[in-house]
């Protein structure tokens, strides 16, 4: 015969912090599908070359920002993400800095000023 357990009363405080996570994830969401949709939007605009993509970069990246700010993603996402679509309108790979040519080591072997004569 199976016997049946009387439920577990939760307390209080699991009751509100299980509510509180719930009202998060529906805010965290909403949050989250305004960044895909302004993302999707500077993308499209990006393929076309429509004139309007500067002003969709700079809402992409507030809206990016401050979703960084509230924690819905991480602080370095954002700015991964802003790098990569700035790199992008700006017109893709930058000139790298030409380096100055190394001077020529010195060759290695015995310097006569420094050896002292074997006795």
């Amino acid at each position: 015969m199976a016997t049946t357990k009387a439920p577990v009363k939760k307390s209080s405080s699991a009751i509100k912090r299980s509510r509180q996570g719930e009202e998060r994830h529906a805010r965290n969401s909403s949050v989250i599908s305004r960044l895909k949709t302004e993302e999707k939007k500077l993308r499209s605009a990006l393929e076309t070359g429509a004139d309007e993509v500067k002003a969709l970069y700079q809402r992409f990246a507030s809206a990016l920002d401050k979703a960084a700010k509230r924690g819905v993603i991480h602080k370095n996402a954002a700015a991964r993400k802003k790098s990569r679509l700035n790199t992008r309108i700006t017109g893709g790979v930058k000139q790298a800095v030409v380096a100055k040519p190394k001077k020529a080591a010195p060759k290695k072997g015995v310097s006569k000023s420094s050896s002292k004569p074997k006795k």
